[in-house]
Parts: C-alpha cells; sequence; structure tokens
C-alpha cells in the first residue's frame, strides 16, 4: 500500500508532509485529505505531475543496523536492568487479563523477583546496598532556609492550638450556660414544690413526710395560753406609717372626699378675727417703727 504526498515547490505550499515523519492518521483523517487533494486540482493549484506515490517497506536488516549504530554498550551497573520471566501458564493468564487486582499482584511478584535478583548481583560485584549508619548527607538548603522553615512550622503549629484552644473555650462557655440554666431551673422546681407543700401545712392537708422535712409543728395550740400582745408604741407607729403598700398619693382628694364635709367645724377650722382681746400670741411685745424708734431717741437726748 502507498501513501500519496503532494509538494508544490513554485507555489511555496505543502498539502501534505512526509508520512514517515507524521503520526498513524484514521480513516476520516485520509478521507478528508484526499478531498483536498481533489479539490486541489479541480482548482488548478496543483497539478497531476507534483503527485508521487511512496511504499512503505519494513526493512528488519537496516532497522537493525540502525539500532545496533543509536545503541549505548554500557555496563549493567550504569542501567541496572533485570529481565523476569514469571512464566505464567495460559489459562492463568487468561483470568488475570480480566481481573486488576491479579494483575497488579503478578506486577508486584515479577518486581519483587526482580529486585532480589539485582540485590544479589550488587553484593556479589562489592557494591553496598544500604546506607552506613554514620552516613550523613549534605543538605540541598542551607541552614538559615531551613531555619526559617522550621519557625514557619512552628508558628503554624501554635496558630493551630490557639485555634483549638478557643474553640474548645467556646464549646465549654456553652455548656456551662447549659449547665447554668439546668441548675436555675431545678432551683425555680424546687422553690415551687416547697411553696406547695408550705401552702399544704398550712392548710393542713400536708403528710407526715412533708411536715417532717420543714420541721414545723402542726398541733394547734392550747387554748388557755395567751397572745403576744402588741407594745402600744409599736400600735403607735403601725397607725402613722401602716404596714407597708403604696405611700404616694394617700393624701390626695378623691371626688367623694372633696364632697364629704361631715369632719367639717367652723369652730376648729375657722381663724377668728384678730384684735387686742383675742390676741393669744405669747413672747416679747412688738417692737416700735422706725419713726417712733427716732421720736424715742430725741427725747432721750434732750433730757
Amino acid at each position: 500500500s502507498g501513501k500519496a504526498v503532494v509538494s508544490t515547490q513554485s507555489t511555496g505550499m505543502i498539502v501534505l508532509e512526509n508520512p514517515l515523519l507524521e503520526d498513524p492518521v484514521d480513516d476520516d483523517e485520509s478521507d478528508v485529505e484526499d478531498m483536498e487533494i481533489t479539490g486541489a486540482l479541480k482548482s488548478g493549484k496543483i497539478s497531476e505531475g507534483a503527485i508521487k506515490t511512496i511504499s512503505h517497506v519494513n526493512n528488519v536488516s537496516k532497522l537493525k543496523e540502525r539500532l545496533e549504530a543509536i545503541q549505548k554498550k554500557l555496563p549493567w551497573m550504569e542501567n541496572l536492568d533485570v529481565t523476569v520471566d514469571l512464566k505464567v501458564p495460559t489459562e492463568e493468564m487468561k483470568a488475570i487479563i480480566n481481573d486488576n487486582f491479579k494483575q497488579e499482584m503478578l506486577f508486584y511478584k515479577q518486581s519483587q523477583i526482580g529486585t532480589q535478583q539485582s540485590i544479589a548481583r550488587l553484593k556479589g560485584m562489592g557494591v553496598m546496598t544500604q546506607r552506613p549508619e554514620d552516613f550523613f548527607a549534605e543538605m540541598v538548603k542551607s541552614d538559615e532556609h531551613m531555619k526559617r522553615v522550621k519557625e514557619k512550622l512552628i508558628s503554624k503549629q501554635l496558630t493551630l492550638e490557639r485555634t483549638e484552644k478557643v474553640t474548645k473555650m467556646r464549646k465549654m462557655k456553652k455548656l456551662g450556660k447549659k449547665v447554668q440554666q439546668e441548675v436555675l431551673k431545678k432551683r425555680t422546681e424546687e422553690k415551687k414544690q416547697m411553696m406547695e407543700s408550705v401552702k399544704k401545712i398550712r392548710k393542713g392537708k400536708a403528710d407526715a413526710e412533708e411536715v417532717d422535712n420543714f420541721d414545723i409543728d402542726t398541733e394547734p395550740e392550747a387554748s388557755g395560753s395567751k397572745k403576744k400582745e402588741i407594745n402600744r408604741k409599736r400600735k403607735a407607729k403601725d397607725s402613722k406609717y401602716g404596714f407597708g403598700g403604696k405611700k404616694k398619693m394617700t393624701k390626695k382628694n378623691t371626688t367623694e372626699s372633696y364632697k364629704d364635709v361631715s369632719s367639717f367645724s367652723s369652730r376648729i377650722h375657722s381663724k377668728p378675727k384678730r384684735s387686742a382681746k383675742n390676741d393669744k400670741r405669747k413672747g416679747k411685745p412688738q417692737r416700735p417703727g422706725k419713726s417712733k424708734r427716732a421720736n424715742m431717741k430725741n427725747k432721750a437726748k434732750s433730757r
């Protein structure tokens, strides 16, 4: 089989390059190229003499000669090539082809055997395959650079620890609030229960267990016992200041108090006319006026 190559040196245009330098072309792409060549022939861009047919020849001997010319014959130590033939039976190979896991295991075994053969061969050549205990490899990066890397890692670690600590504290705060709410709720319930028990004890409907909890004597007092008398001074203060409650606006008039005049007495509430007889003011006599005092002073001087 051959392939057509079009060359137009007069126009400087190459329609198709050398197929030996190209990758294999699909059938669809070759059809497109044939159509392009046909169109170019019809339009007169290329002539029929410019089309040549190249036949592909598989010359094995020439290829081997070329391979030997470019091949580098280096010692085994330089390339470490190892070929392992596992000799897997045909039936087992058919099962392995359709099973990815078995394929991977086959590759693993092949690599393991090749490694063992290479190590044995290297030891026979006197080549060390393990690093000595006192071996120190030279660092690619400087100590200063590694110091900066270490500081960066430490700062990241500290930031991470700080973040974790803050997150933990937030969680503990939420948990503390929850516990506090539960404690307050429990206290409220206990207080409510205690008040209900006190009410039952007062009404005499409480059980013996509730009475024992509060240590209250529920038996009525003897009829002959004397009640505690209130002090007279206490009574006076109670009548004056009351027993608590609203203090403001207590003396303000209301509609009823404004219309109520039953407690009014003209003898008590009306003021008598002022005169020398009914002037009952006590104390020193009234001081004389200014003119009188001046006359009295002049008379005293003339004497």
